[in-house]
């Protein structure tokens, strides 16, 4: 594992893209209309400069695999960030349906500790024939979480991905269910000073 540079995005964006072309909890807040690909692939590059900024990208040896988790509580301001944050959601997002990514957004993060000492692992994607690659990835961000001292607090759309979460150790704390949007959000924690 490696943690990823500027270079890196091509390669880190089109694993996402590849990955999370799927994911319900990403299609949710897409327009219907136009290129849904090219809207996730908005979405990875906006993650990609907003984490790197904060030393919270990293890709796997194979380069099969990447992670996206960082310091939450490190605001940096940045004029690329805003820019891609801008493109993504103008370009992506149906205006309408705005105040309902924000309020979804918001009741997301409020599940979170409001101090902001805490680890966001915002994604992980892994290319088929990754082999190994999402083992090399959790153990090095683990290893991240336990250096700096901080939990890790994650979101999943996918009960698959929760199973998987909970087998590495993370604990379920909170299941939210929107029946008018017809979906599903896990909320798990890692904390690093419960480890044996």
């Amino acid at each position: 594992m490696k943690p990823a540079t500027r270079s890196d995005k091509n390669l880190v964006v089109a694993i996402i893209t590849d990955t999370f072309e799927k994911n319900p909890g990403v299609n949710w807040l897409l327009r219907t209309s136009g290129n849904r690909r090219k809207k996730i692939k908005r979405l990875a590059e906006f993650a990609f400069i907003k984490a790197l900024d904060r030393n919270g990208v990293f890709i796997s040896s194979n380069r099969k695999g990447v992670a996206i988790c960082y310091p939450f509580n490190q605001n940096k301001f940045s004029l690329i960030e805003m820019f891609y944050e801008l493109r993504f959601a103008l370009s992506s997002i149906k205006l309408s349906r705005l105040p309902e990514v924000l309020k979804r957004e918001a009741y997301r993060k409020k599940q979170r500790p409001t101090s902001g000492k805490y680890l966001y692992f915002w994604f992980l994607g892994v290319l088929p024939g990754g082999d190994k690659a999402a083992y090399e990835l959790k153990d090095a961000i683990f290893d991240y979480a336990q250096k700096v001292n901080l939990p890790i607090y994650l979101e999943t759309a996918m009960e698959r991905n929760k199973i998987i979460y909970e087998r590495y150790g993370f604990q379920t704390f909170h299941y939210w269910n929107d029946e008018k949007e017809n979906i599903r959000f896990w909320f798990l924690k890692w904390d690093p000073k419960k480890v044996n």
